[in-house]
């Protein structure tokens, strides 16, 4: 953070960085977010400060004013780390890990249940089966509200196609004679 404390420090609040955009070009920088109690809630990078605040602002981050220090672009991982670390802002903090373990994610359902991945989206949306939660890019599922999802699509998609939407064009889910998976059927 020796950058920090060398470089002098400039505020502005909201109104003016929204009403006088001209005044920041394009450079790398480390910016806080400040809060009304000069409490430090957001470390980040960016080389665009402008368009990172309005983000910040339209995102619905509440933040009172702003600090920021130019750098170089090669300084801005190891420099926003720093600030974090020793800041600890509380918009930084990764969100809570929660155990996994007693759920199923759509590729265990997808191969446990030989169902391919396509194919689970429709009957996902088309049956209602939802998260119970997501970390990440996973979203993962009760096994009991699987159980449930598959009861309710299973039994007729094994006795043939069952279809999910007729026009404007033809989709229905089946078992492949072919791979003997459960998969999507198309015409278009």
């Amino acid at each position: 953070m020796k950058n920090a404390l060398n470089t002098p420090e400039k505020h502005l609040d909201l109104g003016q960085i929204l009403a006088d955009a001209t005044l920041f070009h394009s450079q790398p920088c480390i910016y806080y977010l400040i809060n009304e109690q000069d409490q430090v809630i957001f470390v980040g990078q960016t080389i665009n400060l402008y368009a990172q605040l309005l983000n910040h602002k339209l995102t619905g981050k509440n933040f009172a004013r702003f600090s920021y220090f130019p750098c170089r672009q090669e300084e801005l991982n190891k420099l926003e780390q720093e600030a974090i670390e020793q800041f600890k802002p509380v918009h930084n903090q990764p969100p809570a890990i929660r155990s996994t373990s007693s759920f199923l994610s759509k590729q265990l359902i997808c191969l446990k249940h030989n169902i391919t991945p396509v194919a689970f989206e429709y009957l996902r949306k088309s049956f209602g089966l939802e998260s119970a939660h997501s970390y990440g890019n996973m979203k993962y599922y009760k096994p009991e509200d699987v159980d449930a999802w598959l009861k309710r699509f299973k039994g007729l998609v094994i006795r043939g196609r069952h279809v999910l939407q007729a026009s404007p064009s033809y989709l229905a889910v089946g078992v492949s004679p072919r791979t003997n998976q459960i998969q999507l059927f198309k015409t278009r």
